[in-house]
């Protein structure tokens, strides 16, 4: 059996059906899309274990600075969905290389940035960096990758975007109690020019997609919808949910995504299809991820404030406790996308949620004890809840769209997790206030446990592929 032709993502063809690579290209882009990642996802965990020591060097306060990691997700949420739908329409080789360049530049404003408001400014700088990299980066793997090898494609990728972080754990928790917390950046900027010109490179031209206006009207309500409630959520955390500031950017969010769906419905070519979501494979992971995101990031910015609090730990002592959670992340992904590709995808989110559930458990008696060895279990778990189920969520939304909209696709659940981070970080943070107590950080874990254990609705809506 010979091949017959080849795409431009280097995948072979044997009559009409997609074979095996035939040059080694999809190998090739995921390691260069990966390197050209590597400086967010290895600056995402210091930075937020080192709010404390930056607060104290830009004479700013821990809650302030957590904007750097809040803001950061806030623009890549209301960024994402435009700039995926343009990489559908335009190319996403070009999207990646664009936001590659703005990653670069973010990087360089972190590093310098004289206040604590300049370096909230410049991770949002990141964060639209990240919300074209990113989707563009998903859509060009999994379009290099025949369907039956994406899971396992996707657990690499993943496992390289959180083993990323145990590298800055590793490195940059002594180096910033030695020399400060700029280093890191001094570290990261130059790795960020080489993993641009790598990508520029060796990422072949994108094909055309197909040729229809961008419909910059649900563009802009979708955006808005989006900022409406992620800023209702800051207002309301910070004063009242009953504040009528909070309340008016609340009802702003509904409004605006009453009219993203009244002009989906009437535009010939939609930014997003709203059929979709009538697939089960498309709106499950979209409630199971967030929820489970919920938890995770929320939780693990509470993490750093726990081992200080009760525990009274260095910037490096709390990375190296931090450090078994991403680790496992990224030692179980491969094992994730794996299992996806063989078990199913179901039975690995339905796996996410449960372990998630339990990891937060573990921290409710960790906080309540003050327990060092329990607080290493929740890590553990809930690395490896995102681990086995971070490779089934992407694969099953993009094999339920077509495939001229993965761009949109992967889009749209970096958004929806995105989201489901912001919540926690936000609520967890409220249920907290002023407390320290060990039982007002038991509280906070509670909260993550409920909310987790609603997204096994979303894992259940899911059929396998397997199945």
């Amino acid at each position: 059996m010979t091949v017959s032709e080849r795409n431009d993502s280097g995948v072979g063809r044997v009559d009409g059906d997609i074979v095996a690579p035939v040059d080694g290209y999809p190998r090739r882009l995921l390691l260069t899309v990966i390197g050209g990642l590597i400086v967010f996802s290895s600056s995402m965990t210091i930075v937020s274990a080192s709010l404390p020591t930056m607060a104290d060097d830009l004479g700013s306060t821990e809650s302030f600075l957590s904007w750097s990691v809040t803001g950061l997700f806030l623009v890549m949420a209301v960024g994402t969905p435009v700039l995926g739908r343009l990489g559908d329409v335009h190319g996403h080789r070009e999207l990646f290389l664009a936001g590659s360049l703005v990653l670069c530049v973010g990087t360089i404003l972190c590093g310098l940035a004289p206040t604590a408001l300049a370096f909230v400014a410049a991770r949002m700088v990141v964060g639209l960096g990240i919300a074209a990299t990113m989707p563009n980066a998903m859509a060009m793997i999994m379009d290099a990758y025949p369907p039956h090898r994406r899971s396992e494609a996707m657990g690499w990728f993943q496992m390289a975007m959180t083993g990323a972080p145990v590298i800055g754990l590793i490195v940059g928790g002594p180096l910033i109690d030695l020399f400060g917390w700029r280093i890191l950046f001094a570290i990261l900027t130059p790795i960020s020019f080489v993993g641009f010109a790598a990508a520029a490179k060796v990422i072949r031209p994108s094909r055309p997609g197909v040729d229809i206006p961008i419909d910059w009207y649900g563009a802009a309500t979708l955006g808005l919808s989006t900022l409406g409630f992620l800023l209702f959520l800051e207002r309301g955390a910070s004063t009242s949910f009953s504040d009528p500031f909070a309340l008016a950017l609340a009802l702003g969010g509904v409004a605006s995504l009453a009219t993203f769906i009244a002009v989906e419905r009437r535009v010939t070519a939609p930014m997003l299809r709203l059929d979709y979501f009538r697939r089960r494979n498309f709106t499950g992971p979209l409630i199971a991820q967030p929820l489970s995101q919920f938890a995770y990031m929320g939780a693990f910015l509470i993490a750093p404030l726990l081992l200080d609090e009760l525990f009274g730990y260095s910037v490096a002592a709390i990375s190296l406790v931090l450090l078994a959670r991403p680790l496992v992340y990224s030692v179980f992904s491969p094992v994730g996308g794996r299992l996806a590709s063989t078990v199913g995808e179901r039975p690995m989110i339905l796996a996410g949620s449960v372990l998630m559930v339990l990891s937060m458990v573990a921290w409710v008696f960790a906080a309540h004890w003050v327990d060092l060895p329990l607080i290493i279990v929740g890590l553990v778990l809930s690395g490896l809840a995102m681990g086995l189920a971070s490779p089934a969520y992407a694969t099953t939304m993009a094999a339920a769209v077509d495939d001229g909209d993965l761009g949109i696709a992967n889009a749209m659940g970096t958004t929806m997790m995105n989201i489901g981070m912001l919540t926690g970080i936000q609520t967890m943070f409220v249920v907290l206030g002023d407390g320290r107590s060990p039982d007002d950080f038991a509280t906070v874990f509670v909260v993550g446990a409920v909310v987790t254990s609603i997204g096994l609705v979303g894992g259940a809506m899911v059929t396998s592929s397997r199945s």
